[in-house]
């Protein structure tokens, strides 16, 4: 559909059992509400989280308000189905013991009154993480501080990445996913840009950043290019389109599986 008004990626990101909470809210102008499912499973300890939530017409107000009485279940390669429990915010699903292995595939399940959607995705390899710094650059508005993230694509394996930064504990609104196109089995620094160049944008002196950077399956990546370019109404395009989702039956949103590691620095 290309009636979406506007992509507003809200990852106001709250720490719940010791990981971050990514809402994604889809304005859209007058069409048909569709559910919006944002499912994460990672390699660590209480990293299986699903969020669920509705489309809204361009006219209606920004807040969060998540589908509450769904059933949601991840099943491993084993077969072994592990069903994810409601908490107190209505739409956020969690499980604290269900921990993704790379390399294993999981798929999802999420029912909804009469509606069932679906997903599968592969927990890729972990790559390491190996140094994340301060680096400043002169731009048209003059000096900006950039967090640079260092890591070795291994080499001979197509490899996509996402990078997800903090400053001061609040997310910075960068979308960044990368591929290895151009730098299979290289050695890669890369450079965080924020969403907007704006004077609130900036990283400042004693500023506290830290840089999530996570390994992620094609279809993800797919996901998040695509909000990237969707969002600005790239390519031609008259107004933002929705982003390409790797959930089956007809909602938004996506299902990663995916490796997670991060670090930190304070700018000098």
């Amino acid at each position: 559909m290309n009636n979406l008004k506007q992509i507003i990626t809200l990852f106001s990101i709250v720490f719940l059992f010791s990981s971050c909470e990514e809402v994604i809210e889809l304005n859209l102008d007058t069409a048909a509400e569709k559910y919006v499912i944002e499912a994460l499973l990672t390699d660590h300890d209480k990293g299986a989280r699903v969020l669920i939530s509705k489309t809204k017409s361009y006219s209606t107000s920004n807040n969060f308000v998540g589908v509450t009485g769904a059933v949601v279940e991840i099943e491993d390669a084993l077969g072994n189905v592990t069903r994810l429990t409601e908490v107190s915010k209505q739409g956020v699903y969690l499980n604290a013991t269900l921990k993704g292995k790379p390399t294993q595939t999981y798929k999802l399940k999420v029912t909804v009154g009469t509606q069932t959607f679906t997903s599968a995705c592969t927990m890729p390899a972990v790559v390491r993480l190996e140094d994340v710094y301060p680096y400043e650059l002169s731009l048209f508005d003059g000096p900006r501080w950039f967090t640079h993230a260092r890591y070795t694509d291994p080499i001979g394996v197509k490899n996509f990445y996402r990078f997800i930064e903090y400053k001061n504990g609040i997310y910075t609104k960068s979308i960044m996913a990368a591929n290895d196109e151009f730098t299979d089995g290289k050695m890669v620094i890369q450079t965080i840009f924020p969403y907007e160049f704006t004077e609130e944008s900036k990283l400042k002196k004693g500023d506290k950043i830290r840089l999530e950077f996570l390994t992620i399956a094609e279809p993800v990546y797919k996901y998040w290019f695509s909000v990237d370019n969707g969002a600005q109404g790239v390519r031609n395009s008259a107004a933002p389109a929705n982003p390409v989702s790797n959930i089956k039956g007809g909602a938004i949103g996506y299902f990663s599986a995916h490796t997670i590691q991060s670090g930190e620095y304070t700018i000098p």
